[in-house]
């Protein structure tokens, strides 16, 4: 019997050890996926979603630190040796969020946070000393609202530091604005600006689960490139990340962000050779790598020379139009959507250009992507405005806008008449188009 007991007794103190060092998450979450995913420091951690839309499950936690909710990416805090339990209905996101558990209490704080307004966009137009200490303010002024709801002080701790990232997340892209809202100003940042900005630690290991102290830093970085006369900005930054970033995890997640940013930005992998150098040879998490490695094999597909990805689309009566129709003539495609105002402000140019070239070797379409419940709206659209041109539609989960890899809109494909890619990322419409076409034997 007293073997029993000791054996009972170590079992509990071994229960409660491993009960000390997870956190325990569960819920209801409807938002149509099959897992909810919570990002912990550099690791995501994935829940299955059972047929009644409940999860469960532990994160094994040293401390009590910030993760991001990767749905719709909000902030959570975790602590090991509490629960938290997230309801949530993708219908109305916001207003039936809650919490429940012994961590429901700071997380509602933090949902309050997430949906409060602090930031005024005209606070842009204050003079640089102003500016400054309003933000001051709005800091202060956030933690006394903090304080005064009594959290454990460890939290109340982190929390202090994930206020002033929050502001200072802002404050980034003071430079660029207050030089766009007063152009013929000459602006460049004075000491007010740099001393609040050299104030915030670039190395908050603690911090690295809070999206705000991950958006300060990207924020910060870019702030930086704007102000550099290089054309390649983003190899300049990797190497500044590398000259300040101690922390692995964060110089790996800047690094990766760096490359993703600058494909999407530039629609290709175009003068991004040093930039790739430096990430191959620095990042040392593998599943990064490989998560790049797998987009720009994408983009490689599409170079110039490679042979243009077969695609089948609709007309507005829904007939079928693939890439072999045009097989014998160049083919200039406009990839846009209906909700997108850059793009429908390019298709009147159409008409022009159709017009210049109608007796030469050269096709126009356009390829809308939307979801395919807009078919109609987009074809109203069309009604209502004639540009010249085959107009087509893409769902936008479909083939084309994967092979294509049509990340933003408008997008502008130059095709050979064998087929092949001449330029997956061509001039557009409004802008060097003619002088591009006339260079070919069109």
């Amino acid at each position: 019997m007293k073997g029993l007991a000791v054996f009972i007794l170590l079992w509990g103190v071994l229960s409660s050890c491993s009960r000390d060092h997870s956190v325990q998450i569960s819920g209801r979450v409807e938002t149509g996926d099959s897992v909810v995913s919570i990002w912990v420091a550099d690791s995501i951690y994935a829940f299955p979603v059972d047929e009644n839309h409940f999860f469960s499950g532990t994160i094994t936690l040293s401390q009590g630190c910030y993760a991001t909710l990767l749905y719709n990416s909000l902030n959570l805090y975790l602590a090991p040796g509490e629960d938290l339990s997230i309801h949530v209905n993708a219908s109305n996101f916001s207003g039936s969020l809650y919490f429940r558990g012994s961590l429901g209490g700071i997380n509602s704080y933090l949902k309050e946070q997430e949906v409060a307004v602090f930031f005024d966009k005209e606070y842009y137009m204050l003079d640089e000393g102003e500016f400054i200490r309003k933000m001051r303010a709005l800091i202060d002024e956030k933690i006394k609202l903090l304080e005064a709801k009594n959290f454990d002080e460890s939290f109340t701790r982190l929390e202090r530091q994930r206020i002033r990232y929050s502001v200072a997340e802002q404050v980034a892209f003071y430079p660029v604005y207050h030089r766009m809202l007063y152009p013929e100003v000459d602006y460049r940042p004075g000491n007010a600006f740099k001393d609040f900005m050299s104030s915030f630690a670039l190395n908050n290991e603690e911090l690295f689960g809070s999206k705000d102290y991950r958006t300060f830093l990207l924020n910060y970085f870019y702030m930086l490139g704007s102000w550099t006369d290089h054309e390649n900005y983003s190899a300049d930054m990797a190497d500044y990340v590398l000259s300040t970033i101690t922390n692995p995890a964060i110089k790996d997640f800047l690094l990766t962000e760096l490359v993703f940013r600058y494909i999407c930005e530039n629609n290709g992998l175009a003068g991004a050779d040093r930039l790739l150098a430096v990430f191959r040879r620095e990042c040392s998490d593998k599943s990064k790598v490989e998560h790049i490695e797998s987009i720009i094999a994408q983009w490689e597909k599409i170079t110039p020379g490679k042979p243009a990805p077969d695609f089948t689309v609709i007309d507005r009566n829904r007939r079928k139009v693939s890439l072999q129709d045009f097989r014998g003539s160049y083919l200039y495609i406009t990839v846009w959507a209906t909700w997108c105002v850059p793009c429908k402000s390019e298709l009147p140019y159409l008409e022009w250009l159709q017009r210049k070239y109608y007796d030469r070797n050269i096709k126009f379409l356009t390829v809308a992507i939307d979801a395919p419940v807009s078919f109609d709206n987009w074809k109203n659209y069309l009604e209502q405005h004639p540009y010249a041109g085959l107009h087509t539609f893409a769902d936008e989960s479909s083939e084309f806008g994967k092979d294509y890899m049509i990340i933003s809109v408008p997008r502008f494909i130059f095709i050979s008449p064998d087929g092949k890619i001449i330029n997956s990322n061509a001039p557009r419409l409004s802008g060097q188009i003619l002088p591009y076409l006339e260079s070919f034997p069109i």
